[in-house]
């Protein structure tokens, strides 16, 4: 597996200078803001339960290997809450790490070959890469060992750990954009010009309480020029960027305030001072996923539920004899057996790849039916929704204001209801295939609910003066080169009624999709006046006095009130 490279001055000098930190803050030498402003860059957030902490860890693009799984299960078990918690962007987090554990868990992630540095805080965050990168039908060419050469790079630069914000870049293997190239800082889409291998660039795009498409930069850029070009933005946002306030400090921002062309004027004359002055080329080999070659593989024997789960998440890879499949994880979550167990049943096959992508489910790739068939009974107890439709393993939902102190509404919670009441109706969610319904607890979109067909983001309302969850509700959202787009706000929806809600969307899209060859297709011929008109239809909510269940969210047992006054500053963005 193609991997990034931790410098020592990551393992080294930023370690000791952490570990130090860490130390003095223990006897009292320096003060909570100052730790944080160390911590931070480090994937480190204090949650709301004071003194734990959540630690994200910068994977591959997406992908460890079996040995590194099972090493984050041990550090899961030994330090965390006894599970793993994948992001929308492809990386792991460890929850409620206790303080004095911190250093300790950062070192045996160096062991393991994992980093957190850039985990969080005004960084160069986790690259992301395309789950599906190097074995999809569609698949251009593989654009993982990109993702990894320029975060080895990105981690030796000291100008990576202090921007004006968080600075996000994403590559893609093909326009289907699996990565969300089209909605970041810089995204990269694999592409070639005759046998020239390059991509299509996208700039100052993301999401969040202010949102912004990616602008089409560049039809074509080589493969070599990547870093180049990234750096060269990079440099840009950090000389440009509004350090005053964090609320408008992502690149989009500045690509608002001065215009794309400004914007690429800046980036052209970086990039002559990256040349000058940095190892800029990026230099892949054309081969880089190296498998035994097969001949076309026979499909054994499979029995009814064997077959069922085959045919809803099992797919052919490009190369011949090879498979890959998708495993949905409940909420983005991996109880440490679990994942010890599969790290286990894995260990001795070295083709076996493993993927988290950003509907926070695993892939896992390159071996063949008789392989898969063999792990079937390890992956349906790894995960139970592997016993479902696929739709309810691609619901994604961010912690809200379970952990994070931002949050407002607890979307997971959300989700859990959700599957619960679909599962008791008598709906064919199997003919739904790749539909995402998404939910943040707050504007924020770290639940990526724009980039959704059915999203929600966490509000709050008032019935009689008392407050209540609700979420905002956006429609028709789109990823594609050249055709991304972001999802409608249209209506709102209490949070007590979001499971009827969502089966009453769904149930009405399924009558008329005969009609329609997309949801977005629906929403724009009518159907957004349809699913204004459902929500409407639960507008009424009941005095607190007559019926308190309102005010309560899912998976809390505390009003709603009350939680809202446990909302910090917010360091969990």
């Amino acid at each position: 597996m193609n991997a990034y490279s931790i410098p020592d001055s990551v393992l080294t000098q930023d370690f000791n200078f952490f570990q130090k930190s860490w130390e003095d803050f223990k006897k009292g030498k320096i003060d909570e803001a100052t730790f944080k402003a160390i911590r931070v860059p480090y994937g480190i957030y204090e949650q709301r339960e004071k003194n734990t902490y959540m630690v994200r860890i910068k994977t591959n693009g997406g992908q460890i290997t079996p040995k590194q799984l099972l090493g984050l299960s041990t550090l899961a078990k030994k330090y965390a809450n006894s599970s793993l918690h994948t992001t929308t962007r492809g990386g792991i987090q460890l929850h409620y790490v206790a303080f004095e554990n911190l250093c300790l868990v950062t070192q045996e992630l160096h062991k393991l070959g994992l980093s957190g540095r850039g985990g969080g805080g005004n960084t160069v965050r986790g690259i992301v890469a395309d789950p599906l990168s190097g074995v999809a039908q569609d698949d251009c060419f593989d654009v993982q060992p990109y993702a990894n050469a320029i975060t080895t790079k990105m981690l030796g630069l000291k100008d990576s750990f202090n921007l004006p914000r968080k600075f996000k870049i994403a590559f893609s293997s093909s326009k289907a954009d699996r990565a969300i190239a089209t909605l970041t800082d810089v995204g990269f889409i694999a592409t070639k010009k005759g046998r020239k291998r390059g991509f299509i660039v996208y700039i100052a795009g993301g999401m969040g309480s202010k949102s912004r498409l990616g602008h089409k930069y560049l039809d074509f850029l080589p493969d070599n020029e990547c870093f180049l070009l990234a750096q060269a933005i990079k440099q840009v946002f950090d000389k440009y960027g509004n350090r005053e306030n964090k609320h408008s400090a992502r690149l989009r921002f500045l690509a608002d305030k001065i215009g794309i062309e400004a914007l690429s004027e800046l980036i052209t004359q970086e990039i002559q001072k990256v040349k000058e002055t940095l190892d800029w080329e990026i230099k892949i080999p054309n081969e880089t996923l190296k498998l035994p070659t097969l001949q076309a593989q026979v499909l054994p024997k499979r029995n009814p539920t064997q077959k069922l789960w085959w045919n809803r998440f099992v797919r052919k890879q490009k190369q011949k004899g090879y498979y890959y499949v998708k495993i949905p994880l409940s909420l983005g979550d991996i109880p440490y057996n679990s994942a010890a167990k599969l790290a286990k049943a894995l260990a001795n096959n070295p083709n076996a790849s493993l993927v988290f992508a950003s509907n926070q489910n695993l892939y896992l790739r390159n071996l063949t039916p008789k392989e898969l068939l063999g792990l079937h009974s390890i992956l349906l107890e790894f995960s139970p929704q592997s016993k479902l439709a696929p739709l309810f393993g691609d619901m994604v939902a961010c912690t809200g204001a379970a952990t994070c102190q931002l949050g407002i509404a607890r979307p997971r919670g959300a989700v859990i209801a959700i599957e619960e009441y679909l599962t008791k109706q008598k709906i064919n969610l199997d003919l739904l295939k790749n539909f995402k319904i998404q939910l943040s607890g707050c504007p924020n979109s770290c639940g990526n609910h724009l980039s959704a067909h059915l999203g929600f983001f966490g509000k709050i309302q008032r019935q009689g003066g008392v407050p209540y969850p609700a979420y905002n509700v956006v429609v028709g959202g789109i990823v594609k080169e050249g055709q991304t787009r972001f999802a409608k706000k249209i209506t709102q929806i209490a949070a007590f009624y979001l499971p009827q809600f969502v089966y009453a969307v769904l149930k009405r899209f399924l009558e008329v999709k005969k009609e329609w060859k997309t949801f977005e297709n629906w929403i724009d011929n009518g159907g957004e006046a349809e699913v204004i008109a459902l929500a409407d239809s639960f507008k009424t909510i009941p005095d607190f006095k007559d019926n308190p269940k309102p005010y309560y969210d899912w998976s809390s047992d505390e009003l709603f009130s009350v939680s809202l006054k446990k909302n910090g500053i917010g360091e969990e963005n």
